[in-house]
């Protein structure tokens, strides 16, 4: 059994010396210590699809740990506060909204409003027609001269009013 061991005994046994004597020690101690907060480097193949994860899981030291934690901190408050900036925006369309659908419901009202007003006005100026074109004496010279058809200064201000 011995004999097996030998190999690795011959690498190890110098290794062993160096690290248990007055200089070793100490550099063993803070390498340990370096390797336990930064961990070991493994470069690129922290990228790799299922096998870097797996790998970063057991070679990151302290730091890595916490800046991956610190990584997901910053995203959970960015994605909270982009959901808080939705809201806002989605309130201050639905207000917005609301506004508008005020406006076009007091336009409709204010078009029906006036339809009915120049209906009004319409058939008052087909009455005044009327009353100016009533019975009129055919042989006195001086009533076939009168103006006909003219539009009262009181319908035309209400005309005005509507818009037409």
């Amino acid at each position: 059994m011995i004999a097996l061991l030998a190999p690795a005994l011959a690498v190890l046994g110098p290794i062993w010396t160096f690290a248990t004597s007055r200089f070793g020690l100490p550099l063993v101690v803070a390498g340990g210590v370096i390797l336990a907060y930064e961990g070991l480097p493994i470069g690129p193949l922290r990228y790799i699809p299922y096998v870097g994860p797996a790998l970063a899981i057991l070679v990151d030291g302290r730091v890595d740990r916490e800046y991956a934690a610190g990584q997901l901190a910053e995203r959970l408050v960015w994605q909270e506060q982009q959901r808080k900036a939705i809201a806002q925006l989605a309130a201050k369309a639905e207000t917005k909204q609301k506004e508008i659908d005020a406006a076009a419901q007091a336009y409709v009202d204010q078009q029906n409003t006036d339809a009915v007003r120049i209906a009004d006005l319409e058939q008052a100026i087909r009455d005044q027609k009327d009353e100016d074109l009533g019975p009129q004496d055919h042989d006195n010279a001086a009533g076939a001269c009168k103006p006909r058809g003219g539009i009262p200064a009181r319908l035309s201000i209400g005309i005005d009013a509507v818009g037409r």
